[in-house]
C-alpha cells in the first residue's frame, strides 16, 4: 500500500483526505468590456503542492508538485534559484534556505510555458541575465506549446522578452543554452521540420536579433546533426560541449565536440570508444557535464538507457570509461523504466574532481526487474522513487558506483523518479530536479538526506479534472503525479490518492444525497478504485471494482484509459479500452464489450460521451478522426459510423464530445482545430468554429456545456466586446479549451461567435473541463499549471480581486 490508506490509520477519523492504493441550474453568464470575454477571473486551485506523494522520507511531508525539467541557482545568493518547468514556465524563489520555500511564477504571460533549458550568463558580473530555451520534454508524449525561441530576462525575472532571431528559431526544440554578453549558443535536438537544416548548433553574436546555423556552416568544425545538450566550462566561458547524432548520414562523424570561442568553431573531441556508442537510431539523449577543474563528463543513452559514463581530464585528448551504476544479481541500471531519452541527470562534484553524480528514472523490484515484484529491493527502496549514484573514478572498476539514495542516506530517503537535472548550491547541497519537482541531497559525497524544495510551486501535469459538488473538491488525475485530492475547497494543498500515472477521473455527486462516489485510477486503469466522500470530504468507504468481462473479448487499457459516467444513469459507465469500446451497468464491476475494434481516443483525449436526457443508451464515441453513435439499447442497437459526420477520414482527430443536457438530439465535438454540432441526433452536422481561430487556439482539446441563460438586459452594454467585433450573443454556453487559452459561444449565435472565457488562465495547455450546474463553477486541469476554477455565478472572491501582479 502506498501513502493514502497508511495515512488514514496514522492520522484517525475525521481526516480529509486518507487513502492511498497499490499502485442544471439558472446560469447568469455577463460579459465584461476589460476581458473581450465572459466576466471572472479564474482562480488558482493547486495542486502546490501534493503531500505524501511517491517519495521516500521526504521533509516535509513527502511531497511533490509536478515535473520541472531544469533549474539554475544564483553563482553569489544561496537564497536563490530559479527552475524551468515542463509547461507550467519559469519560476524563482528567494528562500531556497527554507524547509518550504515561496516560489514566484515568472512567465505565465509569455507565450510559451514549455521550459528545455534555462542558463545564467556568466558574463553579467550583476547576475541578472539569465536564457531559458523553449523545447518540449513532457512525459505525457512531448506535449507542449509552440516552440518560439529564447527567453530572456536582463533583470533577475521581473520582465522576460521573447528572442528569436528574427524568427529564425521558431519551431526548434531547443536543449541547452550558453548565454555570453551579446552571444548566445543554443542547442537543437528536434523541430517542428525535422531536417539537418533545422537542428543542431545555432548561434547569435547581436544579443538575439539574428542567429546563424553552425552545424554544417563551412569552417565550423562541427557537422549537421542532432545536438542533445549544451554545457559550458564553469572557469573557461568560452569553451562549449556538445554531441552531434546523425552525421553519418551526410558523411559527417557522430562524436563529442569541443568549442573553445564560444561556439564558433568546433574540434571532435571523442575516441573510438565513445564514437561506437553514439548510433543514429539508436542513442536518444547524451548528457555532459564540466567541473571546475574543466574535467568533463558526457553520459550516453541508448534506447533509453544509460549505455556509457566518461571522463576526461584533459579537455577530452584521452578518456576513460566509467562504471555504469547498477544494484542486484541481476545488474539493473539506472533506467529500468527505459526512459533515459529525457531523464538523465549529471553534474560533477565542486569540490573534488574526481566524482560525478547520474540520476536515471526509477527504482527497480525486487527480484531486480522480476515480474511481480516486490519492494524492498536490494537497496531498501519501498516505491518507485528516484535512482541517483555517486561515481567516483579514483576508484578500482567495479566498485566506483554508490547509490545517494536510501543506504546512503540517514533516513532512507530518495526524491520523486524520473531525474532531469542535477547542480550544485554554494551550500554544496545537490538540487535535483525531476517529475515531481524539486529536491536537495544534503552531503552528497557521504551521509545526507533528500528534502523538498516545491514550497508553494505549482507545476502540475494534469490530463484530466473533476469537480465533486457534494463537498466542494477538486480531483484530477496527473502524469507520474497520482491521482491527488484537494484537502478543502479552494485549497491549494492536495494530497496522493493513487501512485503512478493518475488515469481518468468522473464522480457521480448527485446519485445519493450528502455522498459522493469518485472514480480514480492509475495507468492503464491499474487499480480501479470507487470511493465514497461525505460533505465534508471524508473518505467513507472504497471499492476495487473487478472490471469483470462478461461478454466479450478480454479488456485491454490505454495509459490514461477514458471512462465516462452516464449522465442519466450513473451506475453505468463507458469505458475506452485500447481494443474495444467496454459499457458497464454496475459501476465498474463487469463489463460489456459493445464497440467491437471501436477503441475511443484516450491518453488525454476523452471522446465518449454517454447518456442523453430521456435516453440512457445514447452513445457518441470519437476513434481516430471516425465518430460512433448508438441511439437505442443493445442488441437491437449498436455503435456505428455516422457517415454524415463530414470529416470521417480527415486526420483530425476526434478529442472530446459533449451532449447538451436538455436535448439529447443535440450533440457537440471538438477535434484538432474545429467544433462540430448536430441538432438531429447526427443526421447533419454544422462547423461551428465560427472565429475561434482568430484567437490562436494552437490546438482544441476538451469541450463543456453550461445549459443556462443569459439576461439580455444584463450584458446588452457589452455584446461586442469580443476580440472580433461581433456579439457574443446570449443563452447556453458552449467551452473549448485548447492549448492557448479557453472559449465560449452561446445558443443565440449558433455556437458560432467565440470569445475568452474569463481572464487570467495561464499560457499552458488546457487537457480538461469540467462543469458543475449546481455550483455555477468551470474547472480545467492544465498541463503543466494544475487546476483552475472559474466561478459562473459571480460568487467567488476571485471575481473581484485585483488583477494586477
Amino acid at each position: 500500500m502506498s501513502s493514502y490508506l497508511q495515512n488514514a490509520a496514522r492520522r484517525g477519523p475525521g481526516s480529509t483526505v486518507v487513502v492511498a492504493v497499490l499502485v442544471a441550474g439558472l446560469i447568469t453568464l455577463p460579459v465584461t468590456a476589460d476581458d473581450g470575454g465572459i466576466h471572472g477571473k479564474w482562480k488558482d486551485q493547486g495542486p502546490g503542492p501534493i503531500q505524501f506523494a511517491q517519495v521516500e522520507s521526504i521533509t516535509p511531508n513527502d511531497e511533490a508538485v509536478g515535473a520541472i525539467h531544469t533549474v539554475a541557482a544564483h553563482p553569489t545568493n544561496r537564497k536563490i534559484l530559479y527552475v524551468g518547468s515542463v509547461n507550467g514556465g519559469i519560476w524563482r524563489t528567494r528562500q531556497a534556505h527554507k524547509a518550504q520555500p515561496e516560489w514566484e511564477q515568472q512567465t505565465d504571460d509569455q507565450a510559451s510555458s514549455t521550459i528545455g533549458a534555462l542558463e545564467f550568463d556568466p558574463t553579467d558580473n550583476k547576475h541578472k541575465t539569465l536564457v531559458a530555451g523553449i523545447g518540449r520534454y513532457s512525459s505525457f508524449g512531448r506535449l507542449g506549446q509552440d516552440r518560439i525561441g529564447l527567453l530572456r530576462t536582463t533583470n533577475g525575472g521581473k520582465t522576460w522578452t521573447v528572442v528569436d532571431g528574427g524568427g529564425t528559431l521558431f519551431g526548434k526544440n531547443i536543449s541547452g543554452v550558453a548565454p555570453r554578453g551579446s552571444t548566445i549558443t543554443v542547442s537543437v535536438d528536434v523541430a517542428d521540420a525535422f531536417t539537418f537544416g533545422n537542428i543542431g548548433i545555432w548561434r547569435s553574436t547581436d544579443t538575439g536579433a539574428t542567429f546563424g546555423q553552425i552545424s554544417g556552416a563551412s569552417g565550423s568544425g562541427l557537422p549537421p546533426g542532432v545536438t542533445n545538450d549544451l554545457v559550458g566550462d564553469p572557469n573557461n566561458p568560452a569553451r562549449l560541449w556538445t554531441s552531434v547524432l546523425f552525421a553519418d548520414f551526410v558523411s559527417g562523424a557522430n562524436g563529442f565536440y569541443r568549442s573553445d570561442d564560444a561556439g564558433a568553431t568546433w574540434i571532435k573531441a571523442s575516441n573510438l570508444a565513445i564514437d561506437a556508442l553514439l548510433i543514429s537510431g539508436t542513442t536518444n539523449n547524451v548528457e555532459f557535464a564540466v567541473g571546475q577543474s574543466g574535467e568533463v563528463y558526457g553520459a550516453i543513452v541508448n534506447a533509453g538507457r544509460l549505455a556509457g559514463l566518461f571522463r576526461s581530464g584533459n579537455a577530452g585528448a584521452t578518456w576513460t570509461s566509467l562504471d555504469l551504476p547498477a544494484t542486484g544479481l541481476t545488474n539493473v541500471g539506472i533506467h529500468p523504466g527505459g526512459q533515459g531519452s529525457i531523464h538523465m541527470s549529471i553534474v560533477a562534484d565542486p569540490h573534488n574532481s574526481q566524482l560525478v553524480y547520474v540520476g536515471g528514472d526509477r527504482q527497480p523490484f525486487l527480484p531486480e526487474e522480476g515480474f511481480p515484484g516486490f519492494f524492498p529491493n536490494t537497496i531498501g527502496a519501498n516505491n518507485f522513487s528516484g535512482r541517483l549514484f555517486r561515481v567516483d573514478a579514483s576508484q578500482p572498476s567495479g566498485s566506483q558506483a554508490t547509490p545517494i539514495t536510501h543506504p546512503t542516506t540517514t533516513l532512507n530517503s530518495s526524491p520523486h523518479a524520473d531525474s532531469r537535472e542535477m547542480i550544485f548550491s554554494l551550500d554544496g547541497d545537490i538540487i535535483q530536479v525531476d517529475d515531481g519537482g524539486i529536491y536537495k541531497r544534503t552531503n552528497p559525497s557521504g551521509i545526507g538526506d533528500w528534502f523538498s524544495l516545491n514550497g508553494s510551486i505549482q507545476t502540475n501535469e494534469q490530463h484530466n479534472v473533476s469537480y465533486d459538488t457534494v463537498s466542494n473538491i477538486v480531483f484530477a488525475g496527473t502524469q507520474d503525479n497520482d491521482s491527488p485530492i484537494q484537502n478543502a475547497p479552494g485549497d491549494v494543498n492536495w494530497e496522493n490518492l493513487l501512485s503512478g500515472d493518475g488515469g481518468d477521473t468522473a464522480v457521480d455527486d448527485y446519485s445519493t444525497a450528502g455522498t459522493s462516489t469518485r472514480y480514480n485510477s492509475a495507468q492503464f486503469l491499474q487499480a480501479f478504485i470507487r470511493s465514497f466522500w461525505d460533505t465534508d470530504n471524508n473518505l467513507t468507504g472504497f471499492v476495487f471494482p473487478a472490471l469483470t468481462v462478461v461478454s466479450g473479448a478480454p479488456f485491454v487499457g490505454q495509459f490514461a484509459t477514458p471512462i465516462e459516467l452516464n449522465s442519466v444513469d450513473p451506475s453505468r459507465i463507458a469505458i475506452g479500452g485500447g481494443n474495444s469500446l467496454y459499457e458497464s451497468f454496475d459501476q465498474g464491476d463487469t463489463l460489456v464489450e459493445e464497440g467491437v475494434g471501436i477503441a475511443a481516443n484516450g491518453t488525454g483525449f476523452d471522446a465518449i460521451a454517454y447518456g442523453g436526457l430521456g435516453n440512457p443508451d445514447l452513445l457518441v464515441v470519437g476513434a481516430g478522426d471516425q465518430l460512433f453513435l448508438r441511439s437505442g439499447a443493445p442488441p437491437g442497437s449498436s455503435l456505428s459510423l455516422v457517415a454524415s459526420y463530414p470529416r470521417n477520414g480527415s486526420g483530425l482527430t476526434i478529442r472530446d464530445i459533449v451532449i447538451d443536457p436538455d436535448d439529447a438530439n443535440s450533440i457537440f465535438l471538438a477535434n484538432r482545430t474545429e467544433v462540430w454540432q448536430t441538432t438531429d441526433g447526427g443526421a447533419t452536422w454544422n462547423d461551428v468554429s465560427g472565429n475561434i481561430q482568430s484567437f490562436d487556439p494552437k490546438f482544441l482539446r476538451a469541450i463543456t456545456y453550461v445549459n443556462g441563460e443569459i439576461d439580455d438586459d444584463e450584458d446588452s452594454d457589452s455584446d461586442s466586446d469580443s476580440d472580433s467585433g461581433a456579439s457574443v450573443g446570449t443563452g447556453d454556453g458552449l467551452v473549448v479549451s485548447s492549448f492557448n487559452g479557453i472559449f465560449v459561444s452561446r445558443e443565440s449565435t449558433g455556437f458560432t461567435v467565440w470569445a475568452p472565457l474569463g481572464k487570467g488562465i495561464p499560457r499552458a495547455p488546457v487537457m480538461d473541463l469540467d462543469y458543475d450546474a449546481e455550483d455555477g463553477l468551470v474547472v480545467a486541469g492544465l498541463l503543466g499549471r494544475g487546476s483552475w476554477s472559474l466561478d459562473l455565478d459571480g460568487d467567488s472572491d476571485s471575481d473581484s480581486d485585483d488583477d494586477s501582479d
